[in-house]
């Protein structure tokens, strides 16, 4: 028992020691000196991208709202990124300020829609299935690339964020845009 007690006694200390520091900081403030996408960069490539979209003739005028489904980002840079995290945020800034000028379709539901449907068809749950599943007007996607270049003990990256809105009758792109970021920082163990 007193072993036990002494190890524990030992142990607590440098377990302490193991668990890092962590404070609060703004998401509109850069990471470090860190040259990956940081959370400043989601929300301003967010904010230009919704803005853009919904000042888009074929938005502002039309009769009835365009119905938008979202595509998978493409990512071509180096980094581990969750690539959809752009397109989650732009739909949650167009849903907050599209003022219904805008559908937006949720893709990711289909198998379970339609397995409510098919129960609501056949009596198991109430209710009854109603018209048809919409269709989309347009895609939105994207592609985030970067390039990445390494000098002695620095590092830079350059990274393009782009986004474009396809019409799903035409595939005629309708509207792209992107934004750019070149960030310079030290080089890390794996670039060498």
């Amino acid at each position: 028992m007193l072993k036990k007690t002494l190890m524990v006694m030992f142990l607590l200390p440098l377990m302490a020691c193991a668990v890092g520091k962590t404070a609060r900081v703004d998401i509109d403030s850069d990471d470090f000196d860190s040259t990956e996408t940081s959370s400043k960069d989601l929300q301003t490539v967010a904010q230009n991208m919704s803005r853009a979209i919904l000042g888009l003739q074929q938005v502002q005028s039309s009769t009835t709202p365009p119905r938008i489904a979202f595509a998978d980002v493409v990512n071509e840079t180096n980094e581990i990124i969750n690539q959809n995290l752009f397109i989650e945020k732009m739909r949650t800034l167009l849903l907050k300020n599209a003022q219904g000028r805008l559908v937006f379709l949720d893709r990711g539901l289909s198998q379970q829609i339609f397995q409510e449907r098919e129960m609501k068809g056949s009596g198991m749950y109430s209710g009854q299935p109603q018209g048809m599943v919409s269709g989309a007007d347009y895609f939105l996607t994207g592609k985030l690339s970067s390039i990445d270049k390494v000098s002695g003990s620095k590092r830079s990256t350059y990274t393009r964020y782009a986004f474009r809105l396809t019409d799903a009758n035409t595939s005629v792109i309708i509207w792209e845009d992107d934004y750019e970021t070149k960030k310079m920082g030290s080089a890390g163990v794996y670039d060498y």
